[in-house]
C-alpha cells in the first residue's frame, strides 16, 4: 500500500506537525500591541532575574512570581483566558520525541562544556541552586519555575512572531527570527545566575533551541515543559540522593 504524502501548508517547515498552528499571529481580531504586550512581559521578566540579585526581597517569591505568575497573566489576557492555545493534550507520539531531546540537550551541553572549559579556555560556571537545600519545598518549585521558564519564552516567541508576519507576511522568517530572538533574550535572563557571557549564550541560550523545538514542532507548551523538566530534574535527583556530587552533577547539565 502506497504511503500518504504528508501535506504541509504554504510557509510551513516540513518538521511541523500541519495540523495545528501557532495562535494569534495570523488572527486579524487580535490587535498588534497583543504582541508588544508579550514581547514587553518577556523583556521585563529578563531584567527581573538579572537585578533581583541586587533586591531586598525573597529571591524564591519573587521568581515565582515574576517568571510564572507575570507570562501567565499576559498570556491569559491576550488568549481571552484560553490557556489550550498553548497548552494541549499530549500525544503518545509526543514521547519519543521528548526522549530525544533529553537525550540531545546532554549530549550538546557535554560537548558545549568541554568545549568551553579544555579549548576556549573559559571556566563555566554551576547554578546556584546546587548549593542549597534540595528538600520537598525545593523540587515543588523547581516545577512551577521551570513551567514558567516556558512560559516565558513561549511568551516571548509569540509576541515576536505576531510583530514580525504582521509587519512581512512571511511566515518562514518570522518563525526563525522570533526563535533566534527568544534564545538570545532567554540566555541573557541567565547573567545574575552564571555570570559568564559566552556561556549563558551558548548553553542557557543556544542550548535552549533542542527544548524550544518541541513546542515550534508541536505547538504544545506541555512537550517543551516535560523536556526541560526531565531535563533538571536528573541532576537535582542526583545530587539530592547523594549518588553524586552537587559539583560533579553541575558540571555535566547546566540548568536552562
Amino acid at each position: 500500500m502506497a504511503k500518504t504524502k504528508r501535506i504541509v501548508p504554504e510557509g510551513w517547515f516540513k518538521w511541523e506537525r500541519p495540523e495545528i498552528d501557532f495562535p494569534f499571529y495570523n488572527d486579524d481580531s487580535a490587535p498588534t500591541w497583543h504582541g508588544w504586550l508579550l514581547l514587553g512581559v518577556s523583556l521585563f521578566v529578563a531584567v527581573s532575574l538579572n537585578v533581583s540579585v541586587f533586591l531586598p526581597v525573597d529571591r524564591t517569591i519573587f521568581k515565582v512570581i515574576v517568571v510564572f505568575l507575570i507570562p501567565l497573566i499576559a498570556l491569559l489576557y491576550v488568549a481571552h483566558g484560553n490557556l489550550g492555545t498553548i497548552i494541549k493534550r499530549p500525544h503518545l507520539g509526543d514521547i519519543p520525541l521528548i526522549i530525544i531531546v533529553v537525550v540531545l540537550y546532554m549530549i550538546y551541553s557535554l560537548s558545549m562544556g568541554a568545549f568551553l572549559q579544555l579549548v576556549a579556555g573559559i571556566q563555566t560556571h554551576s547554578n546556584a541552586a546546587f548549593g542549597g537545600t534540595m528538600d520537598a519545598g525545593f523540587f515543588a518549585l523547581v516545577f512551577v519555575q521551570l513551567f514558567g521558564e516556558e512560559l516565558f519564552k513561549t511568551d516571548m516567541l509569540l509576541g515576536v512572531l505576531l510583530l514580525l508576519f504582521r509587519r512581512s507576511g512571511n511566515r518562514k522568517s518570522s518563525v526563525v527570527i522570533a526563535t533566534f530572538v527568544t534564545l538570545l533574550v532567554f540566555g541573557l535572563a541567565h547573567y545574575a545566575a552564571y555570570g559568564s557571557l559566552l556561556q549563558i549564550l551558548l548553553i542557557q541560550g543556544l542550548g535552549s533551541i533542542i527544548c524550544l523545538f518541541a513546542y515550534l514542532k508541536t505547538k504544545n507548551m506541555l512537550v517543551s515543559y516535560a523536556a526541560h523538566l526531565i531535563i533538571d530534574l536528573i541532576p537535582f535527583g542526583l545530587a539530592a540522593l547523594g549518588a553524586i556530587s552537587a559539583g560533579a552533577t553541575a558540571a555535566v547539565l547546566a540548568l536552562f
